[in-house]
């Protein structure tokens, strides 16, 4: 059996490289996310709005809230815990971001379900002026949900030596935890994307396959992101339901030591979804990898003429 010792330390050294991978595939995905839908190919679909939308708080999300895990985890660093007003903005802002994130994503499967039905009227429901409309109300609901988080996180102490950023608050507690985290963030959304996920494809096989053939790049990729975040999501419900099971159960320094292990897997794999967005669209559409293979074209081309035109006067001055 492996040690506390060991297994605290194992559990550190996954927090950091875990998060450290997460952190810059996260970053470069996003980045790269914000290019490529913000070309002239792909800004028509109102598809392009949600991926765009998810893509910005998938930014902030991996560089704020990744970052905050990798320094309290990783390194025992956490510069909001001794601040009340730090802890809260912190807590609020990681809130946000994740739950719009998510709303992104159910809206983008819902609007692939709307433009590949054989219905007129569904079809006509995938317009550029709803996406803004149903993105505008669906930042605004997660910002109004999180403002408890204002109120009840604060920096608590838990020995002499340590701070940590939560809530004693007992209604908030079970809110979040029976309702909020496992119902509104994992279950609903997962129902959301499995059953348009379903219509959607229903709808794809009746598709004919040279008038649509960009449509169900789009869509074949939205909804292999669909089962990622439904992977993703797994152990973070999981993680939340045990917490509610467990939470008379009287546990050991070992059995602390092994609920930690889990509870860093289970954040870690929470930010898949948003860090490898990009890189399932790369593989999975060819319009994508067009648009990023044509960034290093145009690096290239822009370095052969400067380097024949250098040639070129050296020859001439040779010829002098």
């Amino acid at each position: 059996m492996v040690s506390i010792n060991t297994l605290n330390a194992i559990t550190k050294q996954v927090s950091i490289y875990g998060y450290s991978i997460v952190l810059i595939a996260g970053i470069i995905g996003s980045i790269a996310n914000l290019y490529v839908f913000s070309r002239k190919r792909f800004r028509q679909s109102p598809c392009s709005c949600y991926i765009l939308v998810a893509s910005v708080f998938d930014f902030f999300n991996i560089s704020f809230s990744v970052t905050t895990r990798l320094l309290a985890d990783g390194f025992d660093i956490d510069p909001f815990a001794n601040n009340s007003v730090g802890c809260r903005v912190r807590t609020y802002l990681a809130f946000v971001f994740s739950f719009t994130t998510v709303g992104c994503r159910c809206l983008t499967m819902i609007d692939r379900y709307f433009c590949t039905s054989r219905s007129v009227q569904i079809r006509n429901l995938s317009t550029k002026k709803l996406a803004r409309c149903l993105l505008f109300v669906n930042c605004l609901t997660w910002m109004l949900i999180g403002i408890p988080v204002l109120i009840v996180f604060d920096s608590i102490r838990v020995n002499s030596k340590k701070m940590t950023c939560n809530t004693l608050n007992r209604q908030f507690t079970d809110y979040f935890s029976f309702f909020l985290n496992p119902v509104v963030y994992f279950f609903v959304p997962l129902i959301i994307m499995i059953v348009f996920s379903v219509l959607t494809y229903r709808n794809l096989r009746l598709m004919n396959p040279l008038s649509y053939s960009r449509t169900k790049q789009c869509t074949i990729m939205i909804i292999v992101e669909s089962c990622l975040f439904a992977i993703s999501s797994i152990l973070h419900g999981t993680r939340f339901m045990y917490i509610v099971l467990a939470i008379d159960l009287k546990r050991d320094a070992y059995r602390a030591a092994q609920e930690n292990f889990f509870y860093q897997i289970s954040r870690i794999t929470f930010f898949f979804n948003s860090a490898f967005a990009f890189y399932v669209y790369f593989f999975l559409s060819k319009d994508v990898r067009s648009v990023v293979k044509g960034i290093f074209r145009q690096k290239r081309n822009r370095i052969i003429p400067v380097a024949l035109s250098v040639r070129y006067m050296l020859k001439s001055q040779m010829q002098r």
